[in-house]
């Protein structure tokens, strides 16, 4: 089953130049929006005036929203500041990646992508963050501390995949290949999204993943 690879991917993919989520339904393109906006004000404050000059009135201000609702979709103007982190799978896409019988690394991506597309990132926003990060190491220290949660879902979801695919593999072995796997993941990740934004977010994912896959068939 390769649908980490085909149909899910590319149905993503096909949203990714939109800066706005107006695909979504109802209420969650509502609660997207007012994320964006409020991420958006925390990050262009903080880099005109530096994020421990910037308050959460300030935010909340630019935003448009009272501070009720900041801390309802925020619990500090750090958690703004850094952003997120990538959305988990769906539970149908989960399902989909357990079933599959693809190469395990591979597959992995296509979930993460698609997991992370279906949120439709913002080009701007992502490199104003990166800026922001450059500028102020600590948030930079903060974020990557956020995306170990990241890192062990697809972990533990690596796990699920070896272990319905490979019934007679030791525990142990089965842990050290899912922690290979993602080890590798979050590697290509970087490189994906780096040359997804020199795009301006127009790349095609598929053709950016084959070509970080093709990279390390060559140093293995």
């Amino acid at each position: 089953m390769q649908i980490m690879q085909n149909a899910t991917l590319r149905a993503a993919a096909s949203r990714v130049g939109a800066a706005e989520p107006e695909e979504l339904g109802g209420r969650e393109a509502k609660r997207e929006r007012t994320y964006r906006r409020m991420e958006k004000a925390a990050v262009e404050l903080a880099l005109q005036y530096g994020s421990e000059h910037v308050t959460v009135e300030q935010i909340c201000a630019a935003s448009d929203v009272s501070a009720r609702t900041f801390f309802n979709y925020f619990g500090s103007k750090e958690a703004a500041l850094i952003g997120r982190g990538k959305p988990s799978p769906t539970p149908e896409l989960r399902a989909d990646f357990v079933a599959a019988d693809g190469p395990l690394l591979n597959d992995l991506l296509r979930l993460i992508m698609a997991s992370a597309l279906a949120r439709q990132p913002d080009v701007d926003l992502i490199r104003s963050r990166r800026l922001l990060f450059e500028r102020e190491p600590d948030l930079a220290i903060q974020a990557f501390a956020r995306n170990t949660g990241t890192r062990d879902e697809y972990l533990g979801i690596a796990i699920e995949r070896i272990r319905r695919s490979e019934p007679t593999m030791s525990d142990p072995d089965v842990e050290d290949e899912a922690r290979v796997a993602t080890a590798v993941l979050m590697g290509v990740m970087h490189i994906v999204g780096n040359r997804w934004l020199e795009s301006d977010g127009t790349a095609d994912f598929d053709h950016l993943i084959d070509h970080a896959l093709n990279h390390l068939k060559r140093i293995l």
